[in-house]
């Protein structure tokens, strides 16, 4: 219990952090035609618990590439984002795990969602911070 607070407290404190994108940016007039970028990492618009956790597991088993149940250094740094995604090791262990994953998806789903109604919007989302 002791370490899943700390846990969610670290991510909490790593927000503005995980804000920093590294995902493209959609075309202008915000208008996507094909696929979605970066395989459908790119949260939408309105998003819910269950949603991004879906997400999150998706993108697990995408970068997953050895099918092992967990994320190394080197699949980390084969994937986009991969360096975002590194924080989501709360054990330190190297390696990330999808109960990592989806736990590091709920403390995020909880500190965006400022009003508290269940639903991060895109004016939820923190900003990437912009080089000046």
């Amino acid at each position: 219990m002791r370490s899943l607070l700390i846990s969610s407290l670290v991510l909490f404190a790593a927000g503005p952090a995980l804000a920093q994108s590294d995902f493209p940016e959609p075309p202008m007039g915000g208008q996507m035609s094909g696929p979605p970028p970066m395989g459908g990492m790119r949260p939408p618009e309105r998003e819910t618990l269950a949603d991004m956790k879906t997400r999150m597991i998706g993108m697990f088993d995408r970068i997953d590439a050895d099918h092992n149940g967990a994320i190394n250094a080197s699949e980390l740094a084969a994937s986009p984002g991969g360096r975002m995604l590194s924080r989501a090791d709360m054990d330190g262990n190297g390696l990330i795990s999808k109960a990592e994953m989806e736990a590091g998806a709920e403390a995020m789903f909880k500190a965006m969602d400022k009003n508290g109604d269940g639903v991060v919007t895109a004016d939820e989302r923190p900003r990437p911070q912009r080089p000046d």
